[in-house]
């Protein structure tokens, strides 16, 4: 699955998925920025830096995205002057039917557990019925530097 995307369980306790759940419920800040080309996405984004989310030997930073039922999120590559090279990716209020990620040229992501996404190469959203809300740990380094940090023993 590298350099795409790769399963990462066990990272987030299951008590701190539901503390991310509860601070979503009771926030309203989402706003939409901008892509590398310039464009907006599809995606809303909430800026939290909760720092005992930033426990990895690497720089990080913490943020919420949202995007709303039936939202497509545009092809898009996350801008990296955000240091948003990888992210890992925790998926909130998760249920069966959470929209996959697709990556263009790539595979396609499954979230049964938060996972280590390539944010640097081109992938999309097509939401359903249901709000999709996850938790990202974002770093600047690339995603293979990322894994090895996370699962080094």
């Amino acid at each position: 699955m590298l350099p795409w995307w790769i399963q990462m369980p066990n990272i987030i306790s299951q008590e701190e998925i539901t503390e991310l759940e509860q601070m979503v419920l009771d926030n309203d800040s989402f706003q939409a920025y901008p892509t590398r080309s310039g464009d907006y996405d599809g995606n809303l984004c909430w800026d939290m830096n909760i720092e005992k989310f930033n426990r990895f030997a690497l720089s990080s930073y913490t943020m919420f995205v949202h995007q709303p039922a039936h939202t497509h999120v545009i092809p898009h590559v996350d801008n990296d002057l955000w240091n948003r090279n990888t992210v890992l990716l925790v998926p909130l209020f998760w249920h069966k039917n959470y929209a996959k990620c697709v990556f263009t040229e790539g595979d396609t992501v499954t979230h049964e557990t938060p996972i280590l996404m390539n944010t640097q190469l081109e992938h999309y959203v097509n939401n359903n019925e249901h709000d999709r809300y996850n938790f990202q740990i974002c770093f600047a380094e690339p995603i293979e530097e990322v894994h090895e940090c996370l699962t080094r023993t």
